[in-house]
């Protein structure tokens, strides 16, 4: 798995160094909606969807993606609709998508519809864009144009240990091998104020790029970012793994996700799996400072 995730992490790198302004699962809530829904050829009407909780659908007519809306849906409720059928069509582009409100005990979704009629295109088209025009001089459109991996690397540690008085320190050798897919080990420490501090260790033998976007997200998760109903250890650990998803919604994985970009480089699948505690038996994890 380790292998795998690493061969993964060096495609993803050299597809985005060769195409970096493709368009991702990320940018379908980071850019100003209308910006997003222009750039992919996209319309939204109101349309009767019957009874049940589905809020939306996405279809594509004639080489345009067109999105039913419930009728008497709030703004957020069409916004956040609209980017999460956007964003699945970004990473998988599909001919028929349906978005599904959250329901008590059940989070908000998006189905592929699999009984398509005869008339949607099999292969539906795909969307390339110049995603540094579409941020514009906006506050996640990266400042310093695009950068090598390294140099946001080193400025991912300066904000956690200098701006966030946190640690970002590699793995200790000694606690190798370490479990399969582990890519860090974390930890949050609160002052007197009740203000977070993240503490992070990092499996130093992953490539650049990846260990970019996985601090990048324990970053973000040490800030307070909601990711779903993790819960640290009974010891206060949190394990990240080196394989995600793509970005779903607004929390830990976008934020990580725009402030690796902010700074400069265009971030891979950034909704990381959390893993649980090794079992007994198996490589410890590194011990963290309180």
């Amino acid at each position: 798995m380790q292998a795998k995730a690493m061969q993964c992490a060096s495609e993803e790198r050299r597809i985005a160094e060769e195409t970096p302004g493709r368009i991702r699962a990320h940018d379908a809530w980071g850019l100003d909606l209308p910006v997003l829904m222009d750039a992919m050829n996209t319309r939204a009407v109101e349309y009767d969807l019957g009874k049940g909780s589905m809020h939306a659908a996405l279809g594509v007519i004639t080489g345009q993606l067109f999105i039913l809306v419930r009728p008497g849906l709030t703004d957020t409720q069409v916004a956040f609709a609209i980017r999460s059928l956007l964003a699945h069509y970004i990473h998988r582009p599909y001919p028929v998508l349906r978005f599904w409100a959250a329901t008590q005990g059940q989070g908000a979704r998006v189905e592929e519809v699999d009984d398509l009629p005869d008339s949607v295109p099999a292969e539906p088209p795909e969307v390339t864009v110049d995603v540094l025009d579409l941020f514009g001089d906006g506050h996640w459109a990266p400042k310093d144009g695009w950068r090598p991996d390294e140099e946001v690397l080193a400025e991912l540690k300066d904000i956690a240990v200098l701006g966030l008085k946190g640690v970002v320190e590699d793995i200790p050798v000694d606690r190798y091998p370490l479990p399969a897919g582990l890519g860090a080990v974390m930890t949050i420490s609160e002052d007197n104020d009740g203000a977070p501090h993240p503490l992070v260790y990092l499996r130093g033998d992953l490539p650049t790029g990846l260990l970019v976007d996985l601090l990048g997200f324990c970053i973000a998760l040490g800030s307070g970012a909601e990711y779903g109903d993790w819960e640290p250890d009974e010891n206060g650990l949190i394990f990240v793994g080196t394989e995600a998803g793509p970005v779903r919604g607004p929390g830990a994985a976008l934020l990580g996700a725009l402030m690796v970009q902010r700074l400069g480089r265009r971030p891979g699948d950034c909704a990381f799996t959390l893993l649980a505690p090794p079992t007994e038996g198996s490589a410890s994890a590194p011990e963290l400072a309180a």
